[in-house]
């Protein structure tokens, strides 16, 4: 009884101790790739939505995918550990293109309002809109920790951009 007590003491420790994995620069470009993917799938649907419901169940499903795919992310992000400079050079232009996509996403969003209105699926959507955005600011507060400190405050006003037009575009529903 005591020796097992001590060997899943020590597995234990020895699971502690163990090394976290990094990830690499280019597997973080590649989730942000994944991610750029995956917005222009829910922008598409934003677009293409009419108000029916298998749009309406076409625009819940992309939203999932961009959500996981945003936390899988800012996961990876969280585990890479800091960035070298050329590497942050990469992904800092990554995430510039990025917020560029997401704004218009928003605009996008913004401009399909009144459709989402009259379908009845504004909560559904407002529930997506505010959990987009917590997303988003966990991404960038996240690669704020791990990019090169000159980019930190580049990084740091395209968060604020995405803020402002998540905070514009949930106002615009009401929520």
């Amino acid at each position: 009884m005591q020796f097992s007590i001590i060997v899943m003491t020590s597995l234990l420790g020895l699971a502690l101790g163990s090394p976290v994995d990094r990830r690499t620069p280019a597997e973080v470009e590649a989730d942000i790739a994944t991610v750029s993917s995956d917005l222009t799938s829910f922008n598409t649907a934003i677009n293409d939505f009419t108000g029916s419901l298998i749009q309406a169940l076409s625009l819940l499903t992309s939203y999932n995918t961009l959500s996981s795919s945003i936390d899988t992310a800012t996961a990876q992000i969280t585990s890479t550990g800091a960035l070298a400079a050329a590497d942050s050079a990469t992904i800092y232009a990554d995430v510039e293109s990025l917020t560029a996509q997401i704004t218009d996403t928003l605009g996008d969003a913004t401009a399909k309002q009144s459709v989402v209105s009259s379908s009845g699926y504004t909560s559904a959507v407002c529930s997506a809109l505010s959990t987009l955005s917590s997303d988003a600011d966990a991404f960038y507060t996240a690669l704020e920790g791990t990019i090169d400190s000159a980019y930190t405050s580049q990084v740091d006003a395209l968060q604020a951009t995405v803020s402002s037009g998540f905070t514009s575009t949930i106002s615009t529903y009401g929520c």
